[in-house]
């Protein structure tokens, strides 16, 4: 079982500041139950990240551009990190904040 609910960590602070700057950041807590062994989760819920190389990834790839060029690049194209579809997944009640700041290393 999971429970709605409003937290004011740091990092949902400035989720906050950013996503929600007129209203109330609504996200899950797990609270658990006996069906899943107190911890508030049941299943698996996958967080995911693809880079579509286009033709301008593929040119900044073959002439050995930093990484941070090459990301910079997708996310303009509308790269998804694991983060970003982690936050989302946590705002959908998926899944817990704890849960992706354990998946995702940054």
């Amino acid at each position: 079982h999971r429970e709605r609910g409003t937290h004011e960590a740091p990092l949902l602070a400035d989720w906050k500041s950013r996503l929600a700057p007129k209203g109330t950041l609504m996200t899950w807590q797990a609270r658990g139950c006996s069906h899943c062994d107190g911890t508030g989760l049941r299943g698996r819920v996958g967080l995911h990240e693809l880079l579509v190389v286009t033709r301008e990834i593929r040119r900044l790839i073959h002439t050995r551009q930093p990484v941070s060029q090459v990301q910079a690049c997708a996310l303009e194209q509308g790269m998804v990190t694991l983060r970003q579809d982690g936050i989302e997944k946590v705002l959908q009640g998926l899944t817990t904040l704890q849960e992706v700041r354990a998946t995702v290393n940054d």
